[in-house]
């Protein structure tokens, strides 16, 4: 809820500050006082399009900034996508807006987008007005209302299985445009897996073969370099071997007096044990023979490894990666008939689950429509809308996939008549904006509209209505503010009456300027205030009259709550 609403040099308001309650909280002032300026500044607080006219005339700037208290998850998630800080029970929504159109936005001091603001304002703030975007006239609200009618499951299964759907499409539809890339390729792919394969490619390849061709091309060299280390070690006298073994004889009477002997008769055993590995080693190189062949093998294979990898500007991991991605297309290539088959028994499985599911939810809404129209007729009737007809027509289009969606088929419309005798057409071009904002009324009066943004405000919603139809209007309003924030705009005493809390925006001169003032009235004020909308004074016989008025909308808010 808005704990706290501050407006600054905004049109005729030059500064007010507001400490908002809970419940149903009511604006009311003369004509002309800034009723209309205040939901304006509410709707710039949660990022509706600015407008230079919102500044104060000679002012630079104005600003509005609300507090925002008990932000729920869906905010938070909200804010969290964004890196922003929640922060801990209260949230600080700011707007300031520039005397030439150009506005910014902060949210606990930190700039953000503007449109973060309006995410914030889908989630927390609904603006009913003649003059405001109507969110009940969007498709996907109209939709969410009967669907809050029937079983949840209906909607989750649809969706499950449109998701199911759409993967099986994608699946057959990437087989046909691999098989047709194939056949074009077909002769291609399969000369570049030859290829790669002939490499017998494995890590390290290149390493090894380079090895093999400095080998072959350094073989008289390796010999000589082989014979020469094995005559040092046991050719000739004295040789390697024999002076290690002199010396290990001489230490090996006084190895017991003294540790480091010890340990130097150990150094000199170790030495003897390596250089025994030695000719093992380097033996083979003597008896080996030089093989050309081998040679010319390893150079050719090396350079076409090289060849290869220019090819495709990458190593021997990236060439073992391209061989084994060109044999899984070559062998999806050639079991492409058996796999298309497959794909499309599975679209036709998917395509089967989900006309059974969407079939079953578009029953369930028509159903919801009927009950919905049902239970709403007799609130149109108490809200002065008796005219009005009111019906749903939902088109379903089960032979159009291009039609599908997670939401079913449906194409789901709220009509209305406004009288007898005129042809239905679109809630959207029929209804005026107060019809509208009593038609979202009726709806919260039957329960319809359960799943309502935490901060309400209705404007002009009782225009062209009065006598027993606006305490209907003001009961409804107080009932709605036992569950949420309920701000409204209202000329009517009787609906002022039912508030929990009241606010008058009233004018005065300053010079030669004229400034909107807005007061939190007590008790006695709220009479007068009422008196006053009543058409009175402040006579005893006005006030006696405001008096009762006030004490029948407080008995019907202790009855909502």
């Amino acid at each position: 809820m808005i704990s706290e609403f501050v407006i600054r040099q905004f049109a005729l308001i030059e500064h007010a500050r507001l400490e908002l309650t809970p419940g149903m909280t009511v604006f009311s002032g003369e004509t002309g006082a800034g009723k209309s300026i205040l939901v304006d500044a509410l709707g710039a607080a949660f990022g509706a399009r600015a407008r230079s006219e919102w500044v104060r005339f000679g002012a630079e700037r104005a600003e509005v900034s609300v507090i925002l208290s008990g932000a729920d998850a869906r905010i938070r998630e909200q804010l969290a996508s964004q890196d922003i800080d929640a922060g801990d029970d209260e949230l600080i929504l700011r707007r300031v807006i520039h005397a030439d159109g150009r506005s910014r936005a902060y949210i606990n001091s930190v700039p953000v987008a503007v449109k973060v603001l309006q995410q914030i304002g889908d989630i927390c703030f609904d603006l009913h007005g003649q003059h405001e975007h109507q969110a009940l006239l969007r498709e996907e609200v109209q939709r969410q209302l009967l669907d809050a009618r029937i079983e949840p499951a209906l909607v989750t299964e649809t969706r499950q299985a449109f998701a199911a759907w759409q993967e099986a499409e994608a699946s057959l539809e990437r087989l046909l445009n691999e098989r047709e890339e194939s056949g074009r390729q077909k002769s291609w792919m399969r000369e570049e897996l030859e290829r790669l394969q002939g490499l017998e490619l494995e890590e390290r390849l290149e390493e090894r073969l380079a090895d093999e061709v400095a080998a072959g091309r350094h073989f008289a060299q390796i010999q000589e370099a082989a014979a020469t280390a094995l005559s040092a070690l046991e050719g000739g006298e004295p040789n390697v071997r024999q002076l290690l073994a002199r010396s290990s004889h001489a230490l090996e009477p006084v190895a017991d007096y003294r540790a480091g002997m010890r340990e130097s008769l150990q150094l000199l055993e170790q030495m003897d044990a390596l250089l025994g590995e030695l000719e093992p080693a380097l033996r083979p190189m003597l008896e080996e023979a030089f093989d050309a062949q081998a040679l010319e093998a390893a150079e050719s294979r090396l350079m076409v490894l090289h060849e290869s990898m220019r090819r495709y500007q990458t190593n021997v991991s990236g060439l073992i990666a391209e061989r084994d991605s060109l044999a899984e297309r070559v062998a999806r290539m050639d079991t492409a008939g058996w796999d298309e088959a497959s794909c499309r028994k599975r679209l036709a499985e998917t395509e089967d689950a989900y006309l059974k599911a969407a079939d079953a939810l578009s029953a369930a809404r028509r159903k919801a429509a009927d009950d919905l129209i049902e239970v709403l007729r007799p609130l149109l009737d108490t809200l002065a809308l008796e005219g009005m007809r009111v019906r749903v027509d939902i088109d379903a289009h089960r032979d159009r996939s291009t039609q599908w969606s997670r939401h079913g088929f449906d194409t789901i419309t709220f009509m209305a008549a406004s009288n007898p005798g005129e042809p239905f057409r679109p809630l959207a071009a029929v209804a005026s904006g107060g019809e509208l904002s009593r038609f979202v009324l009726a709806l919260k009066g039957c329960g319809a509209m359960s799943r309502m943004p935490q901060v309400a405000v209705f404007d002009e919603v009782d225009v062209g209505i009065g006598g027993e139809t606006a305490w209907r209007i003001g009961e409804l309003l107080a009932a709605m503010g036992t569950e949420r924030q309920v701000l409204v705009v209202s000329h009517l005493p009787q609906v002022a009456a039912c508030a929990s809390g009241q606010i008058r925006i009233g004018k005065r001169q300053e010079g030669d300027r004229t400034v909107s003032t807005l007061k939190f009235l007590e008790e006695d004020e709220r009479v007068a205030e009422l008196a006053r909308m009543l058409g009175g004074s402040d006579h005893a016989e006005s006030l006696d009259h405001a008096g009762q008025m006030l004490q029948r909308g407080q008995q019907a808010l202790e009855v909502a709550g």
